[in-house]
């Protein structure tokens, strides 16, 4: 583990989280500040109030883009569902490549969030973003427990479906109701490209870059105590769930660097999805 993350990891367990969470996100933000001067065009949210993540927010982005494009087949003219899309990162070159045809539907808890990504997409008549009323210890939410929520689309309406960094927050009863919902929406043969942690059989993780242990119903988690922090699921568990919904695996996973002793490439996992064709 980095000294960096040892740290934040050591400062969640003697301070209140908001407090972490918000010194951790202004440092980004200063971290930030070369490439903001550089490309003062493009819109990037401040961390401190949109909690985007780390790392350059419309590089990400687009690498995110090209990894779903390519593992859909998407189409300019397709419907895709953006599930937990925060700020709006996906929605950027989605903008660019969706046709007059295309429909972008995002949802997330908070309204700040989606406030930037309206208003850098203003005037996008074909980008709806929508809140998402439902609870969330890591994020905030106090509204209707996810696992009722019902996402913003029609049944078998979405082509193609995605979840950046959302599982790896999610309880075992959210996860699988989120994965039943994109069952819902999804067309036959529409794929869902989604990010986690899946922990495979005989891995040891005691010295992982991501330390998890066993926590309840095939989760692990890093924190018990806050257990939305960081969570991962079982493959058993996972893809027993999958069939539940009506879904399978689409590919093998591309697995993340969060299991390993050391920092290469994709942090967490990246797992594809799909829908079986009638």
């Amino acid at each position: 583990m980095r000294p960096a993350t040892a740290f934040k990891s050591w400062a969640h367990r003697v301070l209140p989280r908001p407090v972490v969470n918000g010194v951790w996100n202004l440092a980004s933000d200063v971290k930030d500040l070369p490439a903001r001067l550089k490309s003062p065009g493009a819109p990037r949210p401040w961390r401190i109030w949109h909690n985007v993540g780390g790392g350059d927010f419309h590089l990400i982005g687009q690498q995110y883009f090209d990894w779903f494009r390519i593992s859909t087949n998407l189409k300019p003219d397709a419907h895709v569902l953006d599930m937990g899309c925060g700020a709006g990162r996906l929605a950027f070159p989605l903008a660019t490549y969706l046709d007059v045809n295309g429909v972008y539907t995002g949802f997330d808890l908070s309204e700040r969030a989606l406030g930037f990504a309206r208003r850098h997409t203003r005037g996008e008549a074909r980008f709806n973003f929508v809140r998402a009323d439902v609870q969330s210890r890591e994020y905030g939410g106090a509204g209707l427990k996810a696992v009722g929520y019902q996402f913003p689309a029609e049944a078998e309406s979405i082509d193609a479906a995605l979840a950046i960094s959302l599982f790896s927050h999610l309880l075992p009863e959210d996860a699988a109701a989120y994965l039943r919902e994109a069952g819902r929406v999804l067309k036959p043969g529409g794929r869902l490209c989604l990010t986690g942690f899946l922990i495979e059989p005989g891995m040891v993780l005691t010295d992982a870059v991501l330390p998890l242990s066993p926590y309840r119903e095939g989760a692990w988690v890093a924190d018990p105590r806050e257990p939305e922090r960081a969570i991962g699921y079982e493959r058993a568990v996972f893809e027993r769930w999958l069939r539940e919904a009506g879904l399978r695996m689409a590919a093998p996973v591309e697995a993340g660097h969060w299991s390993d002793t050391v920092r290469r490439g994709e942090f967490q996992d990246r797992i594809i999805v799909e829908k079986p064709a009638l």
